[in-house]
């Protein structure tokens, strides 16, 4: 009995011990929408029209906005989401690209409430997908705010992603894992129990962004091809200069400024002295071209 006794002991301890080791999966900041068989996240704040939504980059989350969200949320009703599988979001299955993602956004806005029109702001991978969504959507959309994003005009080398897991986010405790060792990682600079989140989502297994590593490529390229039906309404390119080549004044970085800029008879170049994660370096320059791109819509 003595020994059963010391078994149980040691046993609570290292249960105790490894309890410490983990964090408890955390509470999303928003709400989860059921989009027909899957729920994802989606976290509005404030008030105002048009509705600003916001678009994170290839493998970020809605936590990616902290800083931008809540300086907009003074004067405008401002949304960040997180796409299939990621974060706090259910996972899509196989094969679910940058198209079935655009579609993902629709039916989330109509199921969510949130009302029409929007001023779509896409970072990097982000851009992509607003793009698609517009070219789809375009009397739902007052403006665009690309950030650091090349929209397809520089097509980057997409490997295949891991399969993914099914049946949406985990939920028990995950051991976190360190996002990077870098001492410039921009993401240290979210609030700590912002980070410690976003920490959590870089755990996860699951990348179901991109499937077919040729679907996201054909897809933004069709949605851009021709006649992009922008027309007069605002879009605003933040280009970074510490970034990739979207910010270089080379001969390649200024083709894809100027094809970007000719989707819209009235877009306009701004620049940004921050690596490509400008939304978390100089999180007021993307707040003041959202608020440029709001005024026009609010004065047309």
């Amino acid at each position: 009995m003595k020994q059963i006794t010391t078994i149980c002991a040691y046993l609570f301890l290292f249960a105790f011990i490894l309890a410490a080791q983990v964090d408890p999966l955390p509470v999303p900041p928003g709400r989860m929408v059921d989009i027909g068989g899957r729920r994802l996240h989606l976290n509005c704040s404030g008030q105002g029209s048009p509705t600003v939504v916001l678009d994170a980059g290839l493998g970020d989350s809605s936590l990616a906005w902290t800083f931008v969200q809540t300086k907009l949320a003074v004067t405008n009703r401002v949304c960040a989401y997180d796409r299939a599988g990621t974060a706090w979001s259910h996972d899509a299955g196989p094969q679910h690209g940058l198209s079935k993602a655009a579609e993902d956004l629709d039916r989330l806005l109509k199921a969510s409430g949130e009302h029409a029109p929007y001023v779509l702001v896409g970072h990097s991978w982000g851009g992509w997908l607003v793009t698609v969504y517009a070219r789809r959507h375009m009397k739902n959309v007052a403006g665009i705010v690309l950030v650091d994003s090349s929209v397809g005009f520089d097509p980057p080398v997409i490997e295949k992603m891991p399969d993914s897991v099914a049946g949406g986010p985990p939920s028990g405790p995950i051991m976190i894992k360190k996002a990077t060792e870098e001492d410039d990682d921009p993401f240290k600079r979210l609030p700590p129990e912002s980070y410690r989140a976003y920490r959590w989502t870089q755990s996860l297994v699951r990348l179901p962004d991109v499937d077919d590593p040729y679907e996201p490529l054909t897809t933004v390229q069709s949605a851009t091809r021709g006649n992009f039906p922008l027309e007069n309404k605002p879009l605003i390119l933040i280009a970074a200069r510490h970034g990739e080549d979207l910010g270089d004044d080379t001969d390649k970085g200024k083709t894809i400024r100027s094809r970007i800029l000719s989707l819209s008879h009235s877009s306009k170049l701004l620049y940004a002295d921050s690596g490509h994660y400008v939304h978390l370096e100089k999180p007021e320059i993307v707040v003041a071209a959202v608020h440029e791109v709001v005024d026009k819509t609010r004065r047309h």
